[in-house]
């Protein structure tokens, strides 16, 4: 019996979904026939999710039969596309379990990635908001503004409600405390201290990564995923300046301003309960206040909540435009981003409070 003879089968510029549907139907019909797919790639210059997931299946639908899959004159840009594919286990093969200290290094030094690429959107936002201000920018007009009611002013029921609970529940608490020893009053200085330069900027960036963290990742891993990201790159436009520029003014200007909100709320739940618990009347409680609190903790406040609003857009947009593979990956990043941005926020109030106070 002679061998079968050879077909090349052309491989356009583009995978597109009919291109993928026509190179599968032929290549099938090759692999029945007992011989090995010959695809020639001299015209692919662009190897997306759905070729690279097309190319995948094929050889190891080619491998199962005995066969081969040969690709020719494959560019540079599709083979390290290629190259970086996740080789499959064959079936019934457990996929290796690395070392606790393979683990612990691969997940350092992924962190450290990460962290590299927040440290560059922060040089970049800056630059582009300061240095750079006057250069040609792919900005809608606007934009800012929208994703400030979006991301911020949309948040102040949740943040003013939160804050309020927390100052009333703080303030009772202490109080029982302080009434014991005839100090109830110190009561104004305690409340106005924590909520200002710790539980205000705290409750705010941990609602802020929860609620606007998640929906910047989600919306940026959708369109990453879709391939927007790139089709914005094809029409010349900057997707930098285009989604995160925007998200990174409006963040910081919108949670000072909520964070404010937060440490004024929780004051006045904690005079309210001053006035009806303890008998301490309006007056002398801000006038206690006011000698207590001292415009460093104001300071301090400001300079919490605008770095906390930093981490949460950059970790949000690392995690967003990062993202591979379908709909679940976009979860999984929203959920990656709530939980990388709580324990950021934690890790920089800790450091504040020893640069603070020590």
């Amino acid at each position: 019996m002679s061998a079968p003879s050879t077909t090349l089968l052309t491989v356009p510029a583009a995978m597109t979904p009919a291109v993928v549907t026509d190179l599968s139907k032929r290549a099938g019909e090759i692999l029945r026939g007992g011989g090995d797919v010959h695809l020639d790639c001299a015209a692919l210059v662009r190897l997306d999710s759905l070729g690279l997931a097309f190319l995948t299946s094929l050889h190891r639908q080619a491998e199962a039969g005995g066969h081969k899959l040969v690709l020719h004159a494959l560019q540079e840009a599709p083979a390290a596309v290629l190259a970086k594919a996740p080789a499959h286990p064959a079936e019934g093969e457990e996929t290796p379990v690395p070392k606790l200290f393979e683990a612990v290094g691969g997940g350092a030094y992924a962190l450290a990635l990460e962290w590299k690429d927040v440290a560059l959107l922060l040089s970049e936002s800056l630059y582009h908001s300061t240095l750079g201000w006057r250069k040609p920018k792919t900005l809608l007009r606007g934009e800012a503004v929208t994703q400030m009611i979006r991301l911020g002013s949309t948040a102040i029921s949740i943040v003013l409600l939160l804050s309020t609970l927390i100052g009333f529940t703080l303030a009772l608490q202490s109080g029982l405390q302080l009434e014991k020893y005839g100090a109830a009053i110190f009561l104004a200085d305690g409340i106005g201290i924590s909520m200002i330069t710790e539980i205000g900027p705290l409750m705010t960036a941990v609602i802020l990564a929860g609620r606007s963290g998640s929906a910047i990742t989600a919306e940026l891993a959708t369109m990453t995923v879709q391939e927007e990201v790139s089709a914005l790159r094809a029409m010349a436009a900057n997707p930098f300046q285009f989604l995160v520029i925007p998200r990174f003014w409006a963040l910081t200007v919108t949670q000072p301003l909520l964070t404010v909100a937060s440490a004024l709320s929780g004051i006045f739940s904690g005079m309210v309960v001053a006035l009806l618990f303890f008998n301490i009347a309006p007056q002398a409680f801000l006038n206690q206040l006011q000698g207590g609190v001292e415009i460093k903790y104001v300071f301090q406040m400001l300079v919490k909540s605008v770095t906390f609003a930093w981490l949460i857009v950059f970790i949000a947009t690392v995690k967003g435009l990062g993202v591979r593979g379908g709909a679940d990956a976009v979860g999984r990043a929203a959920t990656d981003c709530v939980v990388t941005c709580i324990f950021a926020i934690v890790l920089a109030d800790a450091l504040f409070s020893f640069f603070f106070y020590l």
